[in-house]
């Protein structure tokens, strides 16, 4: 949090989730570096690498991004037209900065590999339909979050998003107002039984979860009977 940062200069960045399938991310370099932010982007969106040369691993997986062979110390700005993120990651600090104040003029994002730009890559941890994104200014803090998180979310979290992400279209039918939906979800998360049962069966949790809308299906449940109107799936 800013206010618990000793540093007056520090400026907080907004956190966001972007659809970048329709937005073009240019690095220039060929090098490792350039090489591990494509394998990185590439799963979200369009990548166009641009260099003299690239490593063999760039070379190996050219289907999954444009290679354009270049003099950046000749032309670069042409390269820019077009983008949403800028990432100058050539060996030659001078050529990166020129590359990020040209960005910068034409309105281009810039992700700097040397010391914190417009955009910064937070570490990622991916299970199933949860994104979770950390960033800290110490990246060892950083990976450390990132690996107690990580412990933390286990198999109960993926199936309650799995099964959430299934049952909202239906919630939306039963329950009109989104205050009263909300509450339904809040109670579908606050009833250990919907936990506990994902341990055991999907399908049996999805059916507890989904009582919190219909009450006479809750109560089939409570009292052991088969519920009413329950729409098997899977």
């Amino acid at each position: 949090m800013a206010e618990l940062n000793d540093d007056c200069s520090y400026r907080p960045l907004l956190p966001l989730f972007l659809d970048m399938s329709q937005r073009l991310v240019v690095i220039f370099g060929g090098g490792k570096v350039a090489e591990r932010k494509a394998l990185l982007f590439s799963d979200y969106g369009p990548v166009q690498v641009v260099s003299q040369s690239f490593t063999p691993k760039l070379l190996a997986s050219k289907d999954r991004w444009e290679l354009t062979e270049c003099d950046l110390r000749v032309d670069f700005k042409r390269y820019l037209q077009g983008a949403f993120i800028a990432i100058p990651a050539t060996s030659n600090s001078q050529l990166n900065r020129s590359i990020e104040e040209e960005a910068i003029r034409l309105g281009v994002l810039v992700n700097r590999v040397e010391g914190r730009g417009e955009v910064v890559v937070p570490s990622i941890i991916r299970k199933g339909q949860i994104s979770i994104a950390i960033s800290t200014e110490v990246p060892g803090l950083t990976r450390h979050l990132r690996l107690r998180l990580e412990e933390e979310l286990t198999e109960d979290y993926q199936g309650m998003a799995r099964l959430l992400g299934r049952l909202r279209p239906e919630l939306k039918e039963l329950i009109p107002g989104q205050e009263d939906r909300a509450r339904a979800i809040r109670s579908i998360l606050e009833d250990k039984e919907v936990w506990r049962l994902l341990g055991h069966s999907y399908e049996k949790a999805y059916m507890r979860a989904r009582s919190h809308a219909c009450q006479d299906e809750r109560d089939s449940l409570d009292a052991g009977d088969s519920p009413h109107r329950l729409h098997r799936r899977d």
